[in-house]
């Protein structure tokens, strides 16, 4: 769709050029020109004009031929709203496709959100290795007395590592203790909301955008080594611990040489298998050919030993170190002991990551689908704040938010409570909004999946701000910026111009469209009159336009 925008935004460049026939007539100088029963206003005419830089008002040839295309444009497009073409499902839905990328580009601040996006990237350089210990909400929508328990039980796990408990070894026991509950239960039994659950995960490769904003921020403002302090998400409490951090490469491919205890059946001594690896390690060093080694000492010989390119993250602790100590193509890691046996990996290609350029967009889309939004269009929200005179009163905000400690904010008793309460919440442009008003647009679109009543708040509050503003800027829009009009009505003259052209001219033989293009003007200049505002034109031509 976009290469069709491009298209046609082509042929309207081309073709969108003005002309002049017929009687004059007494015409406001606001219209140029009358085709047909079109009046062509002189804003429209100008814009068109400025846009093509061959147009000199200042010398009458120049403006003559100017106007007589542009007459001629004019008649193509009355020709296709005279066939219809204008009233088809079609035109309709790509005409209002390219308003809304229009406007949508006017409601942005690009450079802002490719600042965003880019530290999202800058942040994807590193990816961690981590666990978690989640005590996990029990209720889908929680208020303060639903969490208390929850924060106490992470807060005493967090104490016990910090008196010295292994971070992981009790994350474990915690968890098999909670299975070991839930197995117990009859079935058909409904579980004790007074048994507080514990969950343990293993997140062997982290990046941005793979959990919750503020867990990933307390996780990558963690040391390697450290544990946090317990961090509430939607999910529940998390307490985290960084185990490494590491570049982070688009992928990895190697080959590997695999020496089990374990063969057909057979044990192999632990001395047997070392020697087998150390051997076979000796000739890969000294350059002999790694595949035929392959063959020779390894289990698996497909593909040579050559395994599928993979992401950094997905093979075992140990191993992954051993393989990114690998700088080059062709080198080799030592031999690395595992439960199973003996392995020597191979790099064979190592692709860094793509440059910011060929991803922001991408990462400018995924933000835009999550909490990430707030950061990605922070720039325009602070825009829209300053542009119409925002005033924040955080004592209303307060009493509401006294609320959220006995209601969720969508639930009807919030409503019930918050739709009495009339002290302004917030100014823009002069308007003040009362709490009930916001209350309300809690109720109507509770559009946050945040099931902690004051995280729900305010992240609905940050969305009736931006609502209420933006509303302001898209009344203003044409006012502050009015090529707009002017850009939907080339666009939208540009399309219809695009489909009757191709009907009558372009599939046609090469060797006949100009004859073709000449014939369809005179008939074109038959079938319509054309009145030119000739004493406005008159004032156009010789005076320097800006």
């Amino acid at each position: 769709m976009e290469r069709q925008f491009r298209i046609k935004k082509i042929v309207v460049a081309v073709f969108a050029l003005v002309c002049l026939t017929g009687k004059a007539q007494t015409m406001p100088d606001s219209v140029i020109m009358v085709v047909g029963d079109k009046h062509v206003p002189l804003s429209e005419f100008l814009y068109i004009a400025r846009k093509n830089n061959e147009v000199d008002f200042s010398n009458k040839k120049s403006a003559d031929k100017y106007v007589e295309m542009f007459k001629n444009f004019k008649l193509k497009v009355l020709e296709a709203e005279h066939q219809g073409l204008s009233a088809t499902p079609t035109f309709e839905q790509e005409l209002e496709m390219y308003k809304a990328q229009l406007i949508a580009g006017y409601l942005s601040d690009r450079k802002g959100e490719e600042a965003a996006a880019r530290a999202i990237y800058e942040r994807e350089s590193e990816c961690l290795t981590l666990t978690q210990i989640l005590i996990p909400f029990t209720k889908e929508q929680c208020v303060t007395k639903d969490t208390i328990r929850h924060y106490e039980k992470a807060l005493e796990i967090y104490n016990r590592v910090c008196a010295g408990e292994d971070f992981d070894t009790l994350g474990i026991r915690l968890l098999e203790d909670t299975q070991s509950k839930q197995k117990r239960l009859m079935p058909g039994v409904e579980a004790d909301d007074s048994v507080i659950t514990v969950r343990y995960e293993y997140i062997p490769r982290f990046l941005p955008m793979q959990k919750l904003k503020v867990f990933e921020n307390k996780a990558y403002s963690t040391p390697v080594g450290k544990v946090s302090f317990p961090v509430r998400t939607s999910n529940g409490y998390s307490i985290i611990k960084v185990h490494a951090r590491q570049p982070n490469f688009r992928y990895i491919q190697l080959a590997y040489i695999n020496i089990p205890y374990i063969v057909d059946s057979v044990t192999r001594s632990k001395e047997m298998v070392e020697n087998l690896a150390k051997e076979a390690y000796a000739k890969a060093s000294s350059g002999e050919d790694f595949a035929a080694l392959v063959k020779t000492y390894s289990v698996d010989t497909a593909g040579n030993g050559v395994l599928p390119k993979y992401t950094p993250g997905q093979l075992q602790p140990f191993i992954e170190d051993a393989v990114r100590a690998l700088s080059n193509p062709g080198d080799i890691t030592p031999p690395l002991l595992s439960e199973e046996g003996a392995y020597i990996f191979k790099l064979i290609e190592r692709k860094d990551r793509p440059s910011f350029d060929e991803v922001k967009d991408e990462i400018i889309s995924d933000m835009g689908k999550t909490e990430l939004n707030f950061d990605l269009y922070r720039a325009f929200d602070d825009y829209l704040k300053k542009e119409y005179d925002y005033t924040f009163y955080p004592d209303a905000y307060a009493e509401l938010e006294e609320l959220c400690d006995e209601y969720f904010p969508s639930n009807d008793n919030f409503w019930a409570k918050a739709k009495d309460m009339d002290k302004t919440l917030i100014l823009i442009n002069g308007e003040a909004f009362p709490q009930k008003e916001f209350a309300y647009y809690m109720q109507s679109k509770p559009f946050s999946a945040k099931t902690y009543s004051k995280d729900f708040m305010k992240e609905m509050f940050d969305l009736f701000v931006r609502d209420m503003a933006t509303t302001y800027e898209r009344n203003n829009l044409e006012i502050k910026y009015p090529e707009i009009p002017h850009l939907i009505q080339e666009y939208r003259d540009g399309i219809l111009l695009f489909e009757l052209s191709n009907e009558k001219i372009w599939t046609k033989p090469v060797e006949e469209q100009v004859t073709l293009e000449e014939k369809w003007i005179k008939e074109l200049n038959e079938k319509y009159p054309v009145t030119i505002n000739s004493k406005l034109l008159k004032k156009l031509i010789g005076k320097k336009q800006r």
